[in-house]
């Protein structure tokens, strides 16, 4: 048997050394990691680790401290989920915020005034002189006649009127821009308000009343910024609009409305009086109150006041059911082009859209001027046979809990953060004929019922603030650390573990390029250098021979055994 020495191969060799080197760099990684973590327990202030961490500690001791860590640590992340999650859920609770909030310190309603038959008839001729120049088709005239009928007790969802436009040729008055007709021929403000009074203070109608467009066509309104006069009046007098700190019958608006029932149209049959709009500002339609002629009304006004505070602003729309002003980022904002965001404001947005939806037009008396096309005198048709649908409005929900035996419209609205509400008691006493006389008319009293008010606010029964304190509270029952603990672990972390690494990458940087770089000149040396240098010589020259000293003393040993087999 013959035996023989193969050298390892060079790929062999550092695979080999490879392996070596990694193992090496990892029990040094280890013990580095270990050396952290004993510096950083000798100084931390989370309890526990202290003792886990502790240079003389058995590992007995390490591991009764360790799973004590790790559940007081589960422990806390269990117990903050729970008051996460208690947080999502953002309930709500309102108290009364105020309860003698007074009155003078909200503006006072806006009042405004319709009367039930929009069009004073008595106009129709000039109407038609002014709207239908060198017009002598007596067919033409007709229409007209029919058309400006229809709009007198026409207001939104009440457009059956139009239905007696079936089989009419409508389409050959699209030049009419009935919208001007009907702004022509509507009542003017010394045809249908006198005697305005304002705090015992007597006033002309006309400079306190102005025309405005609404739901309900064209009326007239008190205390408005809805148009261009009542805006104009807001910058000359730095009151306006108007307010009262008085209550009771008489101590805010009194105004006749004069009714001039032989001005209507012939052909009338819609209930003689007025309606009246109680809204606050900014707002462009709520629904009226219906006051019949020839009484005495009383219109007594009882506010109160909502708001949710700032903190709910971190909570959705949605789920606070509710909208701020200024929150045009929300997917729930939704308002008529220009105004603010107010639930009338959006409900009459969502009404225009139906409107548009099933005609493909807008009806401009009853909107502010928008995007849409205005409706022709050829689609007016279409309001009327829609009408239905128009009428009914529903929530998205309702269909759960209430039948509907009709197809409505169907607008998400949320109530504005800050709502000013109004609880309105109407009481309308009818005069005597020997009062009245001949004359038909409506004496209306608009007032406070008290001089205080109720306040209610709205906040969350968990807030942030909350949340802080209660994951401060855990933090310190279970691990007893602080803002202050949590500070050392990420400094320990993002500061002194990258700097350790840095250094000890240096470190190897500088030992490497010390190793490679060559000796040029030995004047360059100091005397212990040298001596260094020379016994590192010599220890590579002795290992060197010792090596091959041993070879040599193998090969005599295998040619030995080798001359012994042979015999």
């Amino acid at each position: 048997m013959t035996l023989s020495y193969f050298p390892q191969t060079s790929t062999q060799t550092q695979e080999s050394q490879f392996q070596s080197i990694s193992r090496r760099y990892v029990r040094q990684l280890g013990q580095s990691a270990w050396q952290l973590a004993l510096r950083f327990g000798k100084r931390t202030t989370i309890h526990g680790l202290d003792r886990l961490l502790a240079t003389r500690a058995s590992r007995w001791e390490r591991f009764i401290w360790l799973c004590t860590f790790v559940c007081a640590f589960l422990g806390a992340v269990y117990v903050c989920l729970i008051l996460s999650q208690r947080y999502n859920e953002g309930h709500f609770q309102t108290v009364v915020d105020s309860t003698r909030y007074p009155v003078y310190r909200i503006p006072f309603p806006v009042i405004t005034i319709c009367n039930n038959n929009r069009l004073n008839w008595q106009r129709l001729a000039e109407a038609k002189q002014k709207f239908l120049p060198n017009v002598t088709d007596t067919s033409q005239l007709a229409l007209f006649e029919t058309i400006m009928g229809s709009y007198d007790d026409a207001y939104f969802a009440h457009f059956k009127s139009f239905e007696r436009l079936r089989n009419q040729p409508t389409e050959l008055l699209n030049y009419v821009n009935f919208s001007l007709v009907v702004e022509f021929m509507s009542w003017r403000c010394d045809e249908l308000l006198t005697n305005c009074n304002w705090r015992h203070h007597g006033y002309d109608c006309c400079e306190i009343f102005s025309r405005r467009r609404s739901k309900n066509g064209l009326c007239w309104a008190f205390n408005s910024l809805e148009t261009a006069e009542g805006r104009r009046m807001q910058l000359l007098d730095p009151l306006w609009p108007w307010r009262t700190g008085s209550a009771g019958p008489m101590s805010a608006l009194t105004v006749r409305v004069l009714l001039q029932t032989d001005k209507f149209w012939p052909g009338s049959r819609t209930e003689r009086g007025i309606s009246v709009m109680v809204t606050e500002p900014y707002v462009w339609h709520n629904n009226p109150y219906k006051v019949p002629a020839n009484t005495d009304t009383a219109l007594e006004i009882e506010p109160v006041i909502y708001f949710y505070d700032n903190d709910t602003r971190g909570v959705r729309s949605n789920q606070r059911q509710c909208v701020f002003d200024d929150e045009h980022n929300s997917e729930d904002f939704k308002s008529l082009q220009g105004y603010i965001y107010m639930i009338e404001n959006c409900q009459s947005e969502c009404h225009q859209e139906y409107l548009v939806r099933y005609c493909n037009c807008t009806v401009d008396l009853l909107f502010p001027p928008g995007q849409y096309r205005s409706c022709r005198s050829q689609d007016l048709l279409c309001l009327a046979e829609n009408n239905d649908h128009l009428k009914y409005s529903h929530q998205p929900g309702e269909e759960t809990f209430v039948r509907n035996n009709y197809e409505g419209m169907v607008c998400k609205c949320f109530r504005n953060c800050y709502s000013l509400n109004y609880i309105n008691d109407v009481r309308p006493s009818f005069l005597p004929p020997d009062v009245y006389g001949n004359s038909s008319y409506v004496d209306l009293d608009v007032h406070y019922r008290f001089e205080t008010i109720m306040v209610y606010r709205t906040s969350l029964v968990f807030g942030w603030v909350d949340l802080m304190v209660s994951f401060g509270g855990i933090a310190g029952l279970f691990l007893g650390c602080s803002l202050i603990s949590g500070m050392e672990l990420a400094y320990f972390i993002f500061i002194e573990v990258p700097a350790f690494g840095l250094e000890g990458i240096r470190q190897r940087w500088q030992s490497r390029h010390q190793r490679t770089t060559p000796i040029l000149n030995l004047r360059q040396h100091t005397p212990s250098q040298l001596m260094e240098n020379y016994l590192m010589q010599l220890k590579a020259e002795h290992s060197s021979k010792h090596k091959q000293a041993n070879f040599q003393k193998w090969q005599r040993l295998t040619f030995t055994h080798k001359h012994l087999i042979n015999k």
